[in-house]
């Protein structure tokens, strides 16, 4: 510290000889008092009122004493003066010199409309106050009347780094150049990169890789304004921890000189991969010389991959494919013309959209616009079981065009695999396949391959996980609303599928972001990541300004799902028996015996503990309950609520223990037992900020009076078949008070009567409340050939486990 303690500074005269004023400094933060007999209170006290006069003195006065330091006006001077000033402390811009303080021959002075007074007597014992802080003012006080203290370079050093900032505690004022405050001092030397493609690749998809290599040379830059050696040479001879150079100081380190005498010994050439250029290009990395990167330029084809990489330049904007079925919104087209330009380049693209946000569809354009751009190989898309009918229906309806095949489920080709994929534009298939399949897979040569909600690699090690990461293809895409649900692991095992090595090892990523960040909320290593991850990964938000005025107030999806196959045995035997006793029976009790099946086979659907009623165990038995626990998991990821319809009080409860059990959280759950008291207090809770986030309830009991409207997502597990009924349900999140937008999930069955019957309301939508108003009798009325059409269970639907 430059400078000495003295008797109005107790913290610095004290330092190391009395204990008392750290004993304080302890007492003001943990609440103990002090321990220290007479003498020491004694002693404390009047150091307080000593260290605290100034500051007092300065609201008695309404002035204070202040200092401004300049910089030398020439480029060869080196002379900096700190100069004298009375500041009004309500004005800090009034400024009085010490000139004119000394000028004044009575005991007020006036200046501009203000008065001071005794200026002189304030002026000169506040100099010596401050010079016990800053020794070099005690040499301008030899002077009678001093204006300045004259400083070398090194003092001047001195005064920003420790002085100024102890004299400003002390309450006095200090003004300093702006170029220290902005930092510009504290401009260190760095390397500034330039690189450019080895060869330059001819026009096409996929003609950059992580692992391409690319030429670079390296140029020593201070500010990023490269810099010639002869210039670092005349710079390192002054030996001044200040330097001006091209006009503009800057601070200089031992540790910076070191490396850059050390820079221009090495190699400054050579080649590196496209992974190592991305890193150095957003500042997350070093040279070899340990300088970090202080300016990055790319020529020739990089130029515009890193410009749109980095946001300097925005993606370019596509249109919309010819033979996209339907108009994508705003967003979603931005979200096509960068899923395009990640693929034009090969590298891989995350595209992380908040649920309902058509992450699907946006992927669909994609495969229309390399098929308009005569690209011929197919696209592999790996995806969960329960939505491999979701992506088949998606793709009929906004992509008509497209050839898909399915290769999923016992009957699916393995021997002709490989001959009849060339035929198609996209292949699903799902996450157990790539394990099971995985030569059958590696034998195809796929133009790029496609995982829907990639979550499910989080786990890196697993069979599945290294099966997935083995597939050969020219361009990756993960699709995922949560790429980390619980660790920053996850995150590393999508980006390693996306682009292999572009994090560095498991281990190294441990060591360098997760470990800092997940054990000690590291700000700055979390900030490094995220602009090392970003350029990759896309997420946009239903909250979203941008967004939120595209969307609808209510967006309704279907969730299609399959059958275990545990459920289509009992949906056939249900099935089957019921046949037989329709065959058997005539009128009521032919509507009985109808009207007994249809909820057997409800219950069938919904999960076979349900309709077993043997309190048997819930997991993976259902793919329903797969498929929502899927979402929910989702929903809470978001922050978001959910409120969840079914018709069965029985079912309510075995959601409510799972859930509870999987989430770890409370879930509540309202039915036809629940007394008014109780049931105003759930909603109560459920409204509250901190309150429970899922709400099941069963559509009778909850499906009006209640306002619900901290949900906004609604999810109908089993279905009325009643639009009305239906709607009512769904308005009790979907009503005035609704500040957000709600997706309503209605999940169906693929293969059975849920299908079939959704099938048959869409179909005459506009008579659906006047076809089945009455609920569920209607089903009655046909006959039963017509009733085996509509239960009989197509078995391809059903999951291959």
């Amino acid at each position: 510290m430059t400078g000495a303690s003295g008797d109005g500074y107790p913290f610095l005269k004290y330092k190391g000889k009395l204990r008392v004023y750290q004993w304080w400094l302890e007492s003001l933060t943990t609440g103990q008092p002090i321990k220290t007999n007479t003498h020491g209170l004694k002693t404390l006290s009047e150091g307080i009122r000593s260290w605290s006069g100034p500051i007092h003195e300065i609201e008695k006065s309404g002035f204070r004493t202040c200092f401004r330091l300049e910089p030398p006006v020439s480029e060869v001077d080196d002379g900096w003066s700190l100069r004298y000033f009375l500041q009004a402390s309500d004005d800090p811009s009034l400024l009085v010199p010490a000139d004119e303080v000394w000028k004044e021959s009575q005991d007020t002075l006036s200046f501009l409309t203000r008065k001071f007074d005794h200026p002189q007597e304030k002026l000169l014992a506040d100099l010596g106050k401050a010079s016990r802080l800053f020794t070099p003012i005690e040499d301008s006080l030899n002077m009678a009347r001093p204006v300045a203290a004259e400083l070398g370079t090194r003092q001047a050093y001195a005064f920003l780094k420790e002085a100024a900032s102890l004299l400003s505690e002390s309450g006095f004022g200090v003004l300093i150049p702006q170029w220290w405050n902005k930092g510009a001092a504290k401009t260190q030397f760095g390397i500034k990169l330039n690189v450019k493609p080895k060869r330059e690749p001819k026009t096409g998809k996929g003609i950059f890789t992580f692992d391409s290599i690319i030429s670079y040379n390296w140029q020593l830059a201070l500010g990023g304004e490269a810099i010639s050696e002869e210039e670092f040479e005349r710079l390192s001879i002054l030996k001044e921890p200040l330097v001006r150079i091209r006009g503009q100081w800057v601070e200089l380190k031992k540790d910076e000189i070191d490396a850059a005498i050390k820079f221009f010994r090495s190699k400054n050439s050579g080649e590196m991969t496209l992974s190592e250029a991305m890193k150095l290009s957003i500042g997350q990395g070093v040279s070899q010389t340990g300088l970090p990167i202080a300016g990055f330029e790319a020529k020739g084809g990089l130029s515009s991959v890193f410009e749109q990489l980095s946001g300097r330049k925005r993606v370019k904007q596509i249109q919309q494919p010819d033979s996209f079925t339907g108009e994508l919104r705003p967003y979603q087209v931005k979200g096509l013309s960068w899923l395009s330009f990640l693929r034009q380049y090969g590298l891989g693209a995350c595209l992380a959209d908040d649920m309902g946000l058509g992450k699907t569809i946006q992927l669909l354009a994609l495969l229309l616009k390399d098929k308009e751009e005569g690209i011929d190989r197919p696209t592999l898309l790996i995806c969960p079981t329960s939505v491999v009918g979701n992506w088949q229906r998606e793709a009929k309806k906004f992509a008509p065009s497209l050839r898909v095949l399915v290769h999923h489920g016992i009957n699916r080709r393995k021997k002709e695999f490989l001959e009849e994929v060339l035929d198609y534009d996209l292949i699903i298939s799902t996450y157990a396949l790539t394990h099971r399949d995985e030569e059958i897979l590696a034998g195809v040569e796929w133009n790029g391959v496609v995982l829907d909600e990639a979550q499910n690699i989080k786990n890196s090690s697993t069979k599945q996980s290294q099966a997935v990461r083995r597939i050969k293809a020219g361009y990756r895409v993960a699709l995922t609303g949560t790429p980390v649900e619980n660790r920053l692991s996850e995150l590393w095992s999508i980006m390693e599928f996306l682009n292999p090595g572009y994090l560095g090892s498991a281990a190294g990523f441990r060591r360098a972001f997760a470990l800092p960040i997940e054990r000690y909320n590291d700000k700055e290593v979390g900030s490094r990541l995220r602009s090392i991850v970003t350029p990759f990964v896309l997420r946009r938000l239903k909250t979203d300004s941008s967004i939120i005025k595209d969307l609808p107030d209510k967006i309704e999806i279907k969730e299609h799902c399959n059958l275990t196959k545990e459920q289509a045995t009992l949906y056939e035997a249900v099935v089957g028996d019921m046949l037989r006793k329709i065959e058997e029976s005539k009128g009521i009790e032919r509507k009985g015996a109808v009207l007994s099946a249809l909820m057997k086979l409800k219950q069938v659907c919904n999960h076979p503990a349900q309709f077993l009623g043997d309190g048997s165990s819930i997991p993976e038995r259902s793919g329903k309950l797969n498929r929502i626990t899927e979402m929910l998991e989702e929903v809470l990821a978001e922050g978001d609520s959910a409120i969840i319809f079914t018709q069965f009080a029985q079912m309510g409860s075995m959601l409510k223990t799972h859930f509870q059990k999987v989430f770890g959280q409370e879930v509540l759950f309202l039915y036809g037992g629940v007394n008014q008291k109780q049931r105003d207090h759930m909603v109560m809770r459920f409204s509250e900020k901190n309150g429970p986030r899922i709400f099941i309830l069963s559509l009778k009991a909850g499906g009006v009076g209640l306002n619900l409207t901290r949900a906004n997502h609604v999810f109908h597990f089993d279905r009325w078949w009643n639009p009305a009924v239906e709607n009512q349900a769904t308005d009790r999140a979907f009503r005035i008070g609704q500040t957000k937008k709600v997706l309503v999930h209605k999940f169906i069955c693929d293969g059975t009567l849920e299908e079939k019957i959704d099938e048959m309301i869409e179909v005459k939508k506009d008579l659906a409340e006047n076809i089945i108003g009455t609920g569920e009798g209607w089903l009655t009325e046909m006959t039963t050939q017509h009733l085996k059409e509509l239960f009989t269970l197509r078995r391809e639907a059903v999951a291959d486990e």
